[in-house]
């Protein structure tokens, strides 16, 4: 009797102590993914600045779609998101997009959501404005081979302030240093989006 009490004790214990690395296993796992969703959400607010078009074509998966502004700008395909993003962030328009917080859902292993506060800042040369403005970013990833990716993203506003400027105050070496880097980047250097923005955006100065 003794021996079978100390047995099923032992046993006992040792399901005990699978469940517990089960569990530690589990919240390590949830931790990698946040952190890996949270790198992979500073990359493309990084290369959305520096337009580095290649670089927020690789955050995206190729089935992404978009639904930035309240939907009004919403595209289907990671082709579609990008020829938008090409066009409209010229380097006539420094902007600035910062992203604080981050509430991170893990659904499952492969998939997750998360909302972002958004803060954002864009100088407008052409029509002498600024904008300022807040928003809370909504975006759902994806794991594909190991990799997390961004399958769908949008924001809804919660406000935004425009204020017409002197040009003067408008002129920023922000410009000057990303139009130089893409104009003077070997073709060979470059992706598809990259190739895209500097031989049909910067060619035909639109920029």
């Amino acid at each position: 009797m003794l021996i079978f009490i100390c047995n099923f004790a032992s046993h006992f214990g040792f399901v005990l102590i699978m469940s517990e690395i089960r569990d530690i296993e589990r919240r390590i796992c949830r931790l990698e993914s946040i952190e890996g969703i949270r790198q992979l959400q500073a990359k493309y607010q990084r290369c959305l600045d520096t337009r580095d078009f290649d670089g927020i074509a690789e955050c995206f998966a190729e089935d992404v779609c978009s639904s930035y502004d309240n939907g009004k700008m919403s595209y289907e395909g990671r082709d579609a998101v990008m020829m938008f993003l090409c066009n409209v962030m010229r380097l006539n328009m420094p902007s600035t997009h910062l992203i604080h917080g981050g509430e991170v859902d893990i659904i499952d292993e492969i998939h997750a959501h998360a909302k972002w506060f958004l803060e954002d800042y864009l100088l407008h040369q052409r029509y002498k404005m600024k904008l300022h403005g807040a928003a809370i970013y909504e975006v759902d990833y994806v794991k594909i081979e190991d990799k997390w990716l961004i399958k769908s993203i949008g924001y809804k506003r919660c406000y935004e302030y425009l204020e017409w400027r002197p040009l003067m105050n408008l002129m920023t070496l922000g410009k000057r240093t990303f139009f130089d880097r893409l104009k003077n980047t070997a073709p060979e250097t470059l992706g598809k989006y990259g190739k895209y923005f500097q031989y049909e955006i910067l060619k035909k100065k639109k920029i």
